[in-house]
Parts: C-alpha cells; sequence; structure tokens
C-alpha cells in the first residue's frame, strides 16, 4: 500500500506532503481544487505518460515521491527482483521528475529505471478506476478479458489454448507460404534442371574452349599455310639456288678461310651454327607440313563446337571454369528447393499435429468459459441485487466462429439488461451513467483477484444518489477491508466511509493560485458532509444527518 506521497511544483500544487493508513482515504473538494491533479500525479508516479504541461508556471520541473509498503505484496516483490532492484525492509520508493526539456527522471529504491518498468511496476501496485475506466466495459474487444481471468482455471485453459493457437498458427503460415509460392518454386526447378542438364551434355573440359579456338583459326587458314609452307620448302630444297646449298657453300669457304687467319673462327662458327639452325628449321617445318591436313567434318565439329561454347558463356559465365561454378551453384539450389517439397510433407503433418492440439484446448476453454459464464452472471446479478438494480441482468454472449481463432470465438460480448423482461442489449446501448458506474462496481467487487494493490475510484460513483449511492459506498467500504482505498468523491454518502478523511481547497497566496491539503477530524467531517448535503446554508438538521450517514457506516 501506499504509505506517503510527496508532490512539488506540479500544477496548482507547489508542495503537498501526504501520508496514508491502511483502509479508505476520501478525497473532497469543489470542482478545480485539485482532485483530478492529485490522480493525475497518482498516474504519472505509477507510470504514466508526463508533460511539460504540469510544470507548475515559474517553476523548471515537477517532483513526484511515493513510498510503498509492499512487506505482504509477494508478487512485486520478485517483480522488483527480476529488474535487479534492492528491496529493504519491504520498503518500494519511486521517484518522477520532469523538466521543461523534457527529460524524464524514474527511480525505484534510488536505480535509474526506464517508463516502460514503472509502468509493469505500477500495474502491481494499484488499479486506478473512474469515468475514463468505466468506459472500457463498452469495449467489446476486452470483454473476454473478465471471463478468461476469473479464476486459475479459466485463466489456464485461455493460456493454453493460446500457445496451442500460436503453434498452430506458426505452421499454417509455414504450409501457406510453401503453397503461396508452388508455382513459383516449380518454375524455378524447371529452369534449373533445364540448366545443369545442359552443361552436363556439354561435357566440358578445362581449356577446351582454348583449343578449340586455336584449331578453328589454324583450319580457317590452312590453305595459306600450306602455301607458305610449300613456298618455304622450295626456298630450302629446290630451286636454282636452295638456300640450305647456298647457306652451306658460305659454311665451307668461312671455314677454309679459317686456315688463312684465326680470327674468322668466330665467324666460321656463327655461320655453321645459321646453317644447324636453318637446317633444323627446315625439318621442322617440313614435319609440321606433313602432320597437317583440312578434314571438313572435324571443321565442322570446332565450329559447333565453338558455338555451343559461345552459347554457355553468355549463359553462365565467361570461362569453362565459371560455367563449371554456375552448375555447382545450380546443383546446389536445386537440392534446396526440392528438399523443401520432401518438408511441405512435414509442414503438413506438422500443421495437423498442431490444429488437433488447439481443438483439443478450444474444447477445454469452450467447456470452461460455458461454466465460468453461469457462474459470473450469477455473482453479478447479485452484486447489483446489493446495488439497487434487482431487475437487472448482464450476461455474457459467446459466438462461436467457425475455425481457429486468437479469441477462441467469433465474438464475446457483455449484454446488458435493466428491466426483467426486456431483450439483453450491448453495454453501450442500454446502460446509463448511473448504471454503468454501478456495473463497474460490482465489476469490481466479482473480479477481485489481488487484495494488496491501492484501489482508486476517480468519482466512479457520478450519476447516482440516494439510497443507490448507499448501496455504493457499502461496496467500495467492503472492497477497502482487503484492499487500500482511495476514493474522489462528490457524494455524501461515499465521504461518509472515510477512514481517513482529505478536503482539498484553493488558496491564493502571493498572488498565486495554490491547491491545499488538509485531514479532516471528526467535527470537521461531520461539517463538511452536511456541506456535500445541503450547500453552504446547512442547518442543525444537515449536521445531524450527517452524523447519522456517518454512524451508519460505523
Amino acid at each position: 500500500m501506499l504509505t506517503q506521497m510527496s508532490i512539488r511544483n506540479f500544477a496548482l500544487i507547489e508542495q503537498m506532503n501526504i501520508s496514508f493508513n491502511d483502509g479508505i482515504t476520501i478525497f473532497t473538494g469543489e470542482t478545480g481544487a485539485g482532485k483530478s491533479i492529485l490522480m493525475d500525479a497518482f498516474s504519472i508516479l505509477l507510470g504514466e505518460r508526463a508533460s511539460s504541461e504540469f510544470i507548475r508556471h515559474g517553476k523548471d520541473s515537477f517532483v513526484i515521491d511515493g513510498i510503498f509498503d509492499i512487506a505482504d505484496h509477494q508478487s512485486i516483490q520478485e517483480l522488483l527482483e527480476s529488474k535487479n532492484i534492492m528491496v529493504e525492509e519491504g520498503e518500494l520508493i519511486l521517484s518522477r521528475s520532469f523538466n521543461r526539456n523534457g527529460k524524464s527522471t524514474i527511480l525505484a529504491n534510488d536505480q535509474p529505471i526506464p517508463l516502460k518498468a514503472l509502468k509493469e511496476i505500477g500495474q502491481h501496485l494499484a488499479d486506478i478506476h473512474g469515468q475514463y475506466s468505466n468506459q472500457r466495459l463498452l469495449d467489446a474487444d476486452t470483454h473476454h478479458e473478465y471471463l478468461d481471468t476469473y479464476n486459475k482455471e479459466g485463466q489456464i485453459a485461455y493460456k493454453t489454448y493460446l500457445d496451442a493457437y500460436k503453434v498452430y498458427k506458426q505452421a499454417k503460415q509455414d504450409v501457406d507460404h510453401l503453397q503461396e509460392n508452388m508455382s513459383e518454386r516449380a518454375r524455378e526447378l524447371d529452369m534449373l534442371r533445364y540448366q545443369i542438364d545442359e552443361i552436363e551434355e556439354a561435357g566440358l573440359t578445362m581449356g577446351e574452349d582454348v583449343s578449340i579456338a586455336e584449331e578453328l583459326k589454324r583450319l580457317d587458314s590452312f590453305e595459306h599455310i600450306d602455301k607458305v609452307l610449300g613456298s618455304c620448302y622450295d626456298a630450302f630444297y629446290n630451286g636454282r639456288q636452295p638456300l640450305l646449298d647456298t647457306i652451306n657453300s658460305i659454311k665451307v669457304e668461312v671455314n677454309d678461310l679459317v686456315k688463312y687467319d684465326s680470327e674468322l673462327k668466330e665467324v666460321s662458327e656463327m655461320v655453321d651454327s645459321a646453317y644447324f639452325q636453318l637446317e633444323e628449321a627446315a625439318q621442322s617445318l617440313d614435319r609440321y607440313r606433313d602432320t597437317i591436313s583440312y578434314d571438313e567434318e572435324r571443321y565442322k565439329y570446332c565450329q559447333d563446337r565453338d558455338t555451343l561454347l559461345y552459347g554457355l558463356k553468355k549463359k553462365y559465365g565467361e570461362t569453362i571454369e565459371e560455367i563449371l561454378a554456375y552448375e555447382e551453384k545450380a546443383q546446389a539450389r536445386l537440392e534446396e528447393l526440392e528438399s523443401l517439397v520432401f518438408a511441405q510433407d512435414e509442414l503438413e503433418a506438422r500443421l495437423h499435429k498442431a490444429q488437433k492440439v488447439a481443438e483439443e484446448a478450444l474444447t477445454v476453454l469452450h467447456d470452461i468459459r460455458q461454466k465460468n459464464v453461469k457462474a459470473i452472471a450469477s455473482a453479478l446479478h447479485q452484486e447489483l441485487l446489493d446495488l439497487g438494480m434487482p431487475k437487472g441482468d448482464i450476461q455474457f454472449h459467446i459466438e462461436d466462429g467457425e475455425g481457429l481463432s486468437p479469441l477462441g470465438a467469433k465474438s464475446i460480448e457483455l449484454l446488458f439488461s435493466a428491466n426483467k423482461g426486456e431483450q439483453l442489449l450491448p453495454l453501450h446501448k442500454v446502460a446509463s451513467g448511473g448504471e454503468l458506474a454501478r456495473i463497474a462496481l460490482a465489476f469490481k467487487s466479482v473480479f477481485r483477484t489481488d487484495t494488496f494493490k491501492t484501489m482508486v475510484f476517480d468519482e466512479i460513483d457520478v450519476g447516482i444518489s440516494g439510497d443507490i449511492a448507499l448501496k455504493v459506498a457499502e461496496k467500495i467500504l467492503h472492497l477497502s477491508k482487503t484492499n487500500q482505498v482511495f476514493c474522489i468523491t462528490h457524494l455524501p454518502q461515499t465521504a461518509s466511509i472515510a477512514k481517513q478523511h482529505y478536503h482539498l481547497s484553493k488558496i491564493e497566496q502571493d498572488d498565486r493560485t495554490v491547491s491545499t491539503l488538509s485531514v479532516l477530524n471528526e467535527d470537521e467531517r461531520v461539517t463538511q458532509i452536511a456541506s456535500m448535503m445541503s450547500g453552504r446554508g446547512m442547518s442543525s438538521t444537515a449536521l445531524a444527518a450527517a452524523k447519522e450517514l456517518i454512524a451508519h457506516f460505523n
């Protein structure tokens, strides 16, 4: 529970230090005195988004501190432990500041934490109800939450179904994805098989593109090559003066000259070498001429092979090495796609199993929901009876859907009828403001799951009066037996149940309007409640009525 709260420079509040007890604390005051501001501060302390608009005029920042006794609050202690927040002597101190530059500082037991963490902690610490929160009852999308959190059995069944549904949904998405791309995958498979077959059928060998190109060049120039070789042969061996004979004569003559001058020996050796090299060249050309021939079939084969290689290079790579590398990648991709075909069977089997598990969980959830629908309807009817709505009827309507869905139904909606014999209709169509306030309180009484939270009722009793107001006050008082309760009210009936009564008012101080808070003693309580009943000109009768009202709840 909240034991202390300090607020500085927040809207109309300059400095306010408040101590709280267990049980019920009532806040009263004229409109505009600062009751809503106080609740805004409390909400911001518990994780609502802050704004520079809340900073008091002339100040740079606001600061809100709160001290909570969490000695008996095991769940919040476990949450703080999970966030590595140290807890000493069962106490949690929250502090929040916000400046005009938009910088926010949030501390939990002097440890900085993000806003998300504060909001999570705040949800464990307090439960705020007001006219706005009543509107949540009008949102059909939230109604299943009441049904599925009614008891432990329902919570487990819904979680079990939701977990099973998520598995089913993922399995279905996997199968659908495969099926959606089936035609595209089939086209890719056909293309890959064609490409691989085309490359494999070519029977490529490394370097053959170069050798084929060389052979084609030789065959294309065969006539020229043969003619040149014939001319060279004739020059070496035939004619009037065969070249080799001429060089040989020169060799003999120069060798003879060496006898007369030894300096010519080097020249003679050069001529000898030239002769032998030319002779070797002539013989090599002759041998080469004997090896070549023009084969029409071979020429056509080389042309066809060259054309094939050219076509493959245009598709798959500039070299045979690149073409073969492409084939290797295509083969890997082919195997990958073929594995998906086999995986599809496995995925469909997984989907079938997941669907069966989810359907079985839904059957269990449906049975528990039907049982809880009756129990909740009975409990709510009793609460409405206590709140002066004996003819009121409120029930969950579950419309089953086809197939599986996150909700486990097509829709789950609260239907209400204020009068016997009237048709049950959605809350937003038939519930008045006063009825909605009582329905909200009835729900809070039925769906009490945490007896350690601080419960805040911000004018939840708006729109009601008389005996109904008494019933509402009694319900709030009953809730305060197991919870710390803060209640902002304009009704004397609700104000009369206070264990601690604070009154807010506005004063002018140094030409500034300031919101002040004072705790009322017993006499001041009587006077305040009498004033709420009859206005400022209260009579002795009003005072007596106020005393009687207070006594009624004690």
